[in-house]
């Protein structure tokens, strides 16, 4: 029900109230971020933006501009495309395997020209976005139905088993431990675990 309430919310949203709900506070954070490590680098390289500075700021910026856009998204637009955003990411996990560039002894990158794309690192946001979907659409007597948790529990391995083929345990490990904090609140409202009582 909550959930239903907030993309109704979202959806009267405006571009400027959209705007104003972004908490800038955080970008300035971020940007300051950034900039510590652009001058750290602009200060490895001797006094100097090429290599390293110049490359660092250009893909925050690209980052920067995407965040932003994201934040000012519909939310319903991301709850509709979060099944076939997931879809991608595994396709995009099992193309790395076929044709992925090796690199550091390990398989992870698609070569798009420009850049290399890592699509494990797509996948640790459409994992969460279809396992929060997935968890939309239960009720608490649903959940507490063994047999319920058996796709997203296949939604949460089938990713980490194609990472871990790379291999690259980190990553593997991240997707695990983002996939099965999804879980977390929704075991403890049913009493899986243990009782809030």
């Amino acid at each position: 029900m909550r959930s239903a309430i907030g993309l109704r919310e979202d959806q009267r949203l405006g571009l400027f109230e959209r705007l104003r709900e972004i908490r800038w506070l955080f970008v300035l954070f971020l940007m300051a971020i950034a900039g510590i490590g652009i001058a750290t680098l602009y200060s490895a390289a001797g006094g100097s933006f090429e290599p390293w500075a110049i490359r660092q700021g250009a893909r925050f910026g690209v980052a920067l501009v995407v965040m932003l856009m994201v934040a000012m998204s519909d939310l319903r637009a991301w709850w509709r495309w979060s099944y076939a955003i997931y879809a991608v990411g595994i396709l995009l996990l099992v193309f790395v395997d076929v044709a992925g560039v090796i690199g550091m002894g390990a398989q992870r990158w698609i070569d798009l020209g420009i850049i290399n794309l890592q699509p494990s690192e797509v996948m640790k946001v459409a994992l969460v976005l279809a396992l929060a979907r997935y968890f939309d659409g239960c009720d608490t007597a649903m959940v507490r139905r063994p047999l319920v948790l058996v796709v997203p529990i296949l939604m949460v391995l089938m990713p980490v088993a194609l990472v871990l083929k790379q291999p690259d345990l980190g990553t593997a490990i991240m997707l695990f431990l983002g996939g099965s904090a999804v879980f977390l609140p929704l075991a403890c409202r049913c009493g899986c675990f243990f009782s809030l009582d």
